[in-house]
């Protein structure tokens, strides 16, 4: 009788959600206080200091775009677009209203998401090439309309945003870093969640995925969103560190091709790769932009053919190859970091661009 008075108490304690292992959290933490403290430590000029913090915000940017492009398999050819009206509506606030630099990146890119939904939602309903050549569209409407537009981007003229009243460039750094580490954990939530098992489904077949009670629509729309949010801020923080922006830039066809490239040769459907090929991006243009400025989209565009011939998974997948090559194995029922998508046969099927269903 005594033991049936004997109650035991609710444990009390937090544990970790499925989706972040304690082992991926404390690599993650740990690979962000490295990279925050690297200034502080690392003796580095001015201009490799600043180039580090815009490569987080590419980095950040490729895998925004991968969401759509590699979780959905709807390879975007348009996200200049919502990049160019986060920076501009960034730049705007600032020079109107004054208010904090962050609260400008953030109308921009709240503002870049729901541009990304008027325009995406119809068209999503295209799949593969029919989809890419709307984007293209979709861009470059976007950028004529941005150029005539000269009481908001300034046209052809462009915006000066005012020195001494956002963050210099020497701190951007770590803003891009926050920026990079937030993205970081949303790409990893949405590969382990439901949501991603969701995407994989409609990746492979939207109708079979509809069957399945897979809402297709809500799911792509809520991507896209996302997808074009991150690009809006991303749009912002780059119009703060050129401190001067113009329609022909920031809404260019090269821009929407750059995140493209950053993805395919990164490897699309993974963390990794976008982040890889966005690093490649930024050093193959630094290197040619000064002498060759027409000739590093050619570069990259040639190395994205031998990428796509030689090692379809890009370069997340030749490091895969190397690791098992040298005896690493992911343990088991566990794709590793690198795998592609929300399953690990997520990009096995789309090489590139030409090969979104």
């Amino acid at each position: 009788m005594r033991a049936r008075l004997v109650r035991s108490g609710p444990r009390i304690g937090w544990r970790l959600p499925a989706w972040a292992p304690a082992r991926t959290l404390v690599l993650f933490v740990g690979a962000l206080a490295v990279l925050y403290a690297l200034p502080l430590v690392v003796p580095m000029g001015d201009y490799a200091h600043d180039l580090i913090g815009l490569t987080f915000m590419y980095m950040a940017a490729a895998l925004a775009w991968n969401w759509l492009g590699g979780y959905v398999g709807q390879i975007s050819f348009g996200h200049a677009a919502m990049f160019g009206v986060g920076g501009f509506v960034a730049a705007r606030i600032a020079l109107s209203t004054g208010l904090p630099f962050w609260a400008g990146w953030l109308a921009g890119g709240l503002t870049a998401g729901l541009y990304g939904l008027l325009w995406g939602h119809p068209t999503l309903r295209l799949r593969g090439p029919y989809f890419s050549i709307a984007t293209i569209g979709v861009g470059e409407a976007t950028r004529l309309v941005a150029t005539y537009w000269d009481p908001f981007t300034g046209g052809s003229s462009g915006l000066s945003l005012p020195l001494g009243q956002g963050p210099t460039k020497y701190a951007l750094y770590w803003y891009g870093l926050y920026l990079l580490a937030a993205v970081v954990a949303l790409s990893w939530w949405l590969r382990r969640s439901r949501i991603g098992l969701g995407l994989l489904a409609i990746k492979e077949d939207v109708e079979a995925a509809a069957d399945a009670g897979v809402n297709a629509t809500l799911y792509q729309d809520l991507v896209l969103v996302l997808s074009a949010t991150v690009i809006g801020v991303c749009g912002g923080f780059y119009a703060w560190y050129q401190a001067f922006i113009d329609p022909q830039d920031l809404f260019s066809f090269d821009r929407s091709i750059g995140f493209v490239l950053m993805g395919v040769v990164g490897g699309i459907g993974t963390i990794l790769g976008p982040a890889l090929g966005a690093i490649v991006f930024v050093v193959v243009q630094e290197l040619l932009l000064a002498s060759y400025a027409q000739f590093y989209l050619g570069i990259y565009g040639l190395l994205l053919v031998l990428i796509i011939l030689f090692e379809p998974l890009g370069l997340s997948g030749l490091l895969l190859r190397l690791a098992r090559r040298l005896g690493w194995r992911p343990a088991a029922g566990r794709a590793p970091a690198i795998a592609a998508g929300p399953a690990s046969s997520a990009s096995t099927t789309e090489p590139g661009p030409g090969g979104a269903t």
